[in-house]
């Protein structure tokens, strides 16, 4: 029982001790935050690319004509595509004033010749290829399939 009281009472002691020697602060010191958001300087060149991949990226036809006419493959071509649109809606490029009082207004240059680039058969740095000439709409097996299934119609008939 003596070991006890003898513990209870070094303990009370040294929880005194600490009380007594100094106040304890339970709020935590306050940090002075700096600035968070970080401006990064983008180039006239990237802006100009990411403006370019970023029309071509959000419109369908574009898109289409971009994958196929990249060798790269599907994957590698919408990951450029993508993360060049992700960075030019991050950085807010279409309205930094200062960019395009630097650069000039390049995605509303990419918005304008995006359409008479595609009349011209280029999408991006890609050339859109043509069908060839020996490709026919309505030829190959799907035809095939089409007609057995109207001429099975017919005879259910």
């Amino acid at each position: 029982m003596q070991s006890f009281t003898s513990i209870t009472t070094l303990l009370l002691l040294s929880f005194l001790q600490v009380i007594l020697a100094g106040p304890i602060s339970f709020v935590p010191e306050l940090v002075q935050l700096g600035t968070r958001q970080t401006t990064t300087t983008v180039s006239c060149a990237e802006y100009s690319m990411d403006s370019n991949y970023t029309v071509i990226g959000t419109n369908s036809t574009y898109r289409a004509a971009f994958i196929q006419a990249s060798p790269a493959g599907t994957d590698p071509t919408t990951s450029i595509l993508d993360t060049a649109t992700k960075k030019f809606m991050d950085a807010n490029m279409m309205m930094d004033k200062a960019l395009n009082a630097e650069c000039g207004n390049l995605s509303a240059l990419a918005m304008k010749e995006a359409p008479v680039n595609f009349t011209n058969g280029i999408v991006g740095p890609f050339t859109i290829k043509k069908a060839s000439a020996g490709t026919r709409v309505g030829s190959g097996l799907g035809s095939v399939v089409v007609v057995a299934t109207m001429v099975g119609a017919a005879l259910w008939l």
